[in-house]
């Protein structure tokens, strides 16, 4: 087998030039009910899920018609797919923390590739050691075998100019629509149906929108995280806290707050909640509740479900209206933070 080795000029000097690949980091979706148990049981670290917690699963996702509904399924590789039109032409490879391909297949697939560097990003633009930190120990793991791979993780790309500039258009829109009909979809069908908005990504700077609206409460949210997580000098709330409060002052918005959710049932988890913060919302005599999920990235069923059904219910029980803010998931304009943030790392 015939070996090419590239060389290239740095400060004078011959050095050789490492062969680098990308790998896209995902969590996982299930794909049938067949996956629940080992999808649950790869989450919680080995401990399978018992009957009950199956069963309740179970009814999230038939609420959100996962099972029927391909792009839902398969929505991780759709933003894989566009990522890869906003990049150089380069080895890639994808990889899921609880499905498959696993990351160790990913890596794998990459070295056969003939990559010596990995760089890998995942699917969640604040950083967490609890989150971004499990893939990045799974990477570890997997080049562990390869004696000449090296990797480098981008932990964070939340302050790419895109990422602000998609949800501040798309947060000015929702606010601003008096036929309130921002909400992606109750039942999923929105992924078929949702048009994309896009921002001029060339431009820096994005459109400021004067929202006047005094009854409208907006509610930042994202996955809350364990207290020993925060206090331990993680800087995932202070990044949340930074990046909703940029969003908000660059829309004028006069009511908002930044919220936690998801939280498993033990244990002492970041807040207030998205409870705390909608009986918050109902104080201030808000006609409007808008939920703005950006600590996520796609449709899935902790904003089909978590939000839309479950704090719908709250909201629409307190006497408000309850509106969210469409979700990227494959719109070009939120995907080019990722792919400036992979670029940036390339020729650091």
């Amino acid at each position: 087998m015939n070996v090419v080795v590239k060389f290239g000029l740095k400060r004078g000097k011959l050095v050789k030039v490492e062969k680098k690949g990308l790998l896209f980091l995902s969590y996982g979706s299930p794909l049938s009910k067949d996956d629940l148990v080992p999808y649950m049981t790869s989450i919680r670290r080995g401990r399978v899920p018992t009957e009950e917690e199956i069963a309740n699963l179970t009814k999230r996702y038939d609420t959100i018609g996962q099972w029927e509904n391909v792009e839902l399924q398969t929505m991780a590789e759709c933003q894989y797919r566009t990522l890869l039109t906003l990049l150089p032409s380069m080895p890639s490879a994808i990889g899921f923390l609880h499905m498959k391909p696993s990351i160790a297949d990913a890596v794998d697939s990459l070295v056969q590739q003939g990559v010596e560097h990995i760089i890998a990003i995942v699917t969640a633009p604040f950083f967490t050691a609890l989150g971004t930190g499990a893939y990045e120990k799974q990477v570890q793991s997997a080049i562990s075998k390869y004696d000449t791979v090296t990797f480098d993780c981008i932990r964070s790309w939340w302050d790419q100019p895109t990422f602000k500039e998609y949800w501040v258009k798309t947060v000015s829109e929702c606010v601003n629509n008096d036929k309130l009909e921002c909400i992606d979809s109750v039942n999923a069908d929105c992924v078929n149906s949702v048009k994309s908005v896009y921002v001029d990504s060339v431009k820096s700077e994005c459109a400021v929108v004067d929202t006047d609206c005094e009854d409208v409460f907006v509610i930042f949210s994202a996955h809350s995280i364990p207290l020993i997580n925060n206090h331990g000098g993680d800087s995932y709330a202070l990044a949340l806290e930074e990046s909703a409060k940029e969003i908000a002052e660059h829309c004028k918005l006069q009511k908002w707050t930044v919220a936690w959710q998801s939280a498993a049932p033990h244990g002492q988890w970041l807040g207030p909640t998205v409870e705390d913060a909608i009986n918050e919302a109902l104080q201030t005599g808000a006609d409007r509740i808008v939920f703005v999920p950006f600590g996520f990235v796609s449709n899935h069923v902790e904003v089909l479900y978590d939000n839309d059904v479950e704090c719908k219910e709250l909201v629409d029980a307190g006497g408000a209206v309850y509106m969210r803010a469409q979700m990227p998931n494959c719109n070009e304009t939120f995907l080019q933070a990722m792919a400036s943030a992979i670029v940036e790392r390339i020729h650091s």
